[in-house]
């Protein structure tokens, strides 16, 4: 079998895999529960230990396994904002949303993520980790600037109004960590919202509200660094792991894509491999092949991580990696969890990295790449 190889001195880390034998590789989402975090260098050790005998993608050290609650939290320090509603976060009705002071605006500064210090003390703690392979790039996890407006302010019409700003904000980190790192950190662009807007929206109204969100999207990739090397997450929430909308088939997923190819494509920019979520917290992968049927018309270039793997449902698992490869016509670029491991419990995230392994080594009838 072959494998993916990374070295620790290199900085042209490839972000395809040359696969044969149905040959894939394990991704991890990036977050882990609240007792496995803390120890930049025992989060990581944990991502290789439990990914034994297979290639990883990346290298997380997730900062919030909640995402960005911790950074929501902490808006409420920010001056030029003010409460809307309060809340704990421990679900998504119960989550604190601002407003802009009368007068005020915000600064970049106001509404950073940390994301480039975090990445310097991450880095330094790379050099401590055992393990016999080489390591993957470091995986930065990069919410998307419409994301963080929209749970910011709770309306997406004000989020629209002020997402210039935050998508500064991330930028301002994605640059900084860029010159300091290159390509010794994959970044993955993280977004719950592309999916849940289309969820609450007509499908009547869907081309001009995926063109909307691809060229919302594609704008992130263009005024970043344009030889970074980044990856998609889609998402469809996990909080409390619960999901914000209920899955009924990849339709939107595929619609989404394909426009975010075409904008690439026309901006002369890789489209980067994506994540795209197959089950939920509550909700085993599908075994209905007429869930899949969308993936047929997914380009044909666009790199698939299959976020199928359920440790509570081994068996619709593998039998949905099957179907999803049978309408790509090729193997997946790797397997995953639908989103990080943070709201899971200790055995549970266990079970699922271990059951990603197996996945990863997974034997379908679908031609190889």
């Amino acid at each position: 079998m072959s494998t993916l190889v990374f070295s620790h001195a290199s900085t042209d880390y490839p972000d395809k895999t040359s696969a044969s034998d149905h040959d894939r590789a394990v991704h991890f989402v990036g977050s882990l529960p609240a007792v496995l975090t803390g120890d930049h260098r025992a989060t990581m050790q944990w991502f290789l230990d439990h990914s034994t005998d297979t290639s990883l993608t990346g290298l997380p050290c997730d900062p919030d396994p909640r995402w960005i609650i911790d950074w929501l939290d902490g808006l409420a320090a920010v001056d030029a904002l003010e409460p809307v509603r309060t809340g704990r976060s421990a679900d998504y009705d119960d989550m604190p949303t601002y407003r802009l002071k009368r007068d005020r605006w915000l600064e970049s500064e106001d509404l950073s993520l940390g994301r480039a210090a975090h990445t310097d003390a991450v880095m330094a703690a790379r050099a401590q980790l055992h393990d016999d392979r080489d390591f993957p790039p470091h995986q930065v996890s990069i919410p998307n600037p419409y994301d963080l407006s929209l749970f910011t302010f709770g309306s997406p019409a004000v989020a629209v109004t002020h997402l210039p700003v935050f998508r500064q904000a991330v930028l301002d980190d994605v640059h900084t960590i860029h010159r300091q790192h290159g390509n010794q950190v994959v970044f993955q662009l993280e977004t719950p919202a592309v999916l849940a807007t289309l969820d609450r929206t007509p499908r009547p109204l869907w081309p001009a509200a995926v063109r909307a969100l691809a060229k919302q999207v594609a704008r992130v990739f263009a005024d970043g660094p344009r030889d970074a090397t980044w990856r998609i997450h889609l998402c469809h929430g996990d909080l409390g792991h619960q999901p914000l909308f209920a899955l009924s088939d990849l339709v939107p997923s595929v619609q989404f894509l394909n426009a975010l190819h075409k904008q690439l494509h026309r901006l002369r920019i890789p489209m980067p491999a994506v994540h795209i979520p197959m089950c939920t917290g509550t909700q085993a992968p599908s075994t209905d092949p007429r869930f899949y049927r969308a993936l047929r018309h997914l380009r044909r270039d666009i790199d698939v991580i299959a976020g199928l793997v359920d440790e509570t449902h081994p068996k619709a698992s593998r039998t949905a990696l099957g179907l999803v490869e049978t309408e790509l016509d090729r193997p997946v670029l790797a397997v995953a969890a639908a989103c990080g491991h943070g709201r899971r419990l200790v055995p549970q995230a266990v079970a699922n990295a271990a059951l990603a392994r197996e996945l990863a080594r997974h034997t379908t009838d679908t031609p190889a790449r």
